[in-house]
């Protein structure tokens, strides 16, 4: 049975070990009142409703139902132990990072007689902040500022153990964890931010386009390495990387230009898998020439595939290459077949 007001007020005060004259000192009230509303005579004016309830350690929702709300309770039981385990996590790793900060910073100095390595373990330290004690400490925007400060606190690490080595590969580097972010999250950002809403129907495009640029800048780096550090010309950037690359780029958007096609999803498959086998064969056409791989690619030809020899290795090539091909373009068959037939089905009933 539920109590009255009156009743769940007398029963909370007692809890608290107030007397009638004591609970009305807290409120600025008489005696009598409180002595009223526990006789369910009167009830508190509604301004009193935070004060009391902050007395007596109930929310005003408990004061108001005259019941106990177990499940506000419980989470704030729970709320409670999360930030008793967020406090002791950040703390652990605080004093892990100092302890570790001073007995490098004393090793160092004693070994070396100066810093050098230390500064490594530093940075290395600083981004594994990032990843344990920083996504607590940020707020506000955080899909933004931690992948951006673990970007910053790596390329900072990266460029202390360049600066170590003697190296100039910093660059290279940097960029390819630059593309990976960008693979990663430049999808998500499109798709998410306001900013970017008049783009948000062309998110597959600028992120693939994005990919694309910034791929070929890293293409463009390792092949200024390489040139750098090697004594052969080896320019491979414009005759291989380049194409192979563009070619790519080009096929990707092509597939997802296919999904702007007012037809169903199977037909639109059957599409995507043709599509797939054309690209497929093309190195069966191809003699490429000056470049290591001329022998993988110009003996790779589907169309010399013997399905009655498989004992030498470069026709057991083609017979894998050519069955793959064959079951591709079976399944694209199927789909083009199952595609129409849906197609006129959905006609028919038009």
């Amino acid at each position: 049975m539920q109590q009255s007001f009156g009743e769940f007020l007398k029963q909370k005060r007692q809890d608290k070990n107030l007397t009638q004259k004591e609970l009305s000192k807290l409120l600025l009230v008489s005696e009598s009142a409180v002595s009223k509303w526990e006789k369910d005579v009167a009830y508190p004016d509604i301004t009193l409703l935070p004060k009391l309830s902050e007395i007596l350690e109930v929310s005003e929702h408990e004061l108001i139902t005259s019941s106990v709300d177990k499940k506000a309770q419980e989470e704030k039981i729970q709320a409670k132990r999360w930030r008793t385990l967020t406090f002791s996590w950040n703390l652990f790793f605080y004093i892990s990072y100092s302890i570790t900060l001073l007995t490098c910073f004393v090793c160092n100095l004693a070994v070396n007689k100066t810093l050098s390595w230390f500064w490594i373990v530093a940075c290395a330290l600083l981004l594994s902040f990032c990843f344990t004690n920083l996504p607590s400490i940020i707020k506000k925007h955080k899909l933004i500022l931690i992948p951006l400060s673990m970007f910053l606190s790596l390329s900072l690490l990266l460029g202390v153990c360049c600066l170590y080595t003697n190296g100039n590969w910093f660059w290279v580097a940097v960029l390819s964890v630059l593309l990976g972010l960008t693979i990663n999250f430049a999808p998500i950002y499109i798709s998410k931010y306001k900013i970017f809403a008049k783009f948000k129907s062309f998110n597959d495009f600028i992120s693939v386009g994005l990919c694309f640029i910034l791929l070929n800048i890293l293409l463009i780096a390792i092949n200024s390495y390489t040139l750098t550090n090697n004594t052969v010309n080896n320019g491979w950037y414009l005759t291989i990387a380049l194409p192979i690359v563009t070619t790519v780029y080009l096929v990707l958007n092509m597939f997802l230009c296919i999904r702007f096609l007012k037809l169903n999803r199977i037909l639109k498959t059957s599409i995507i898998l043709f599509l797939i086998n054309i690209f497929y064969i093309i190195p069966s056409f191809l003699k490429i020439k000056n470049i290591n791989i001329q022998k993988e690619l110009n003996s790779l030809n589907i169309f010399n595939a013997n399905f009655s020899i498989w004992n030498i290795e470069a026709t057991l090539a083609n017979n894998v290459h050519c069955i793959i091909f064959l079951t591709i373009l079976v399944l694209a068959i199927i789909f083009l077949v199952s595609g129409l037939l849906l197609h006129l089905k959905i006609k028919n009933k038009d």
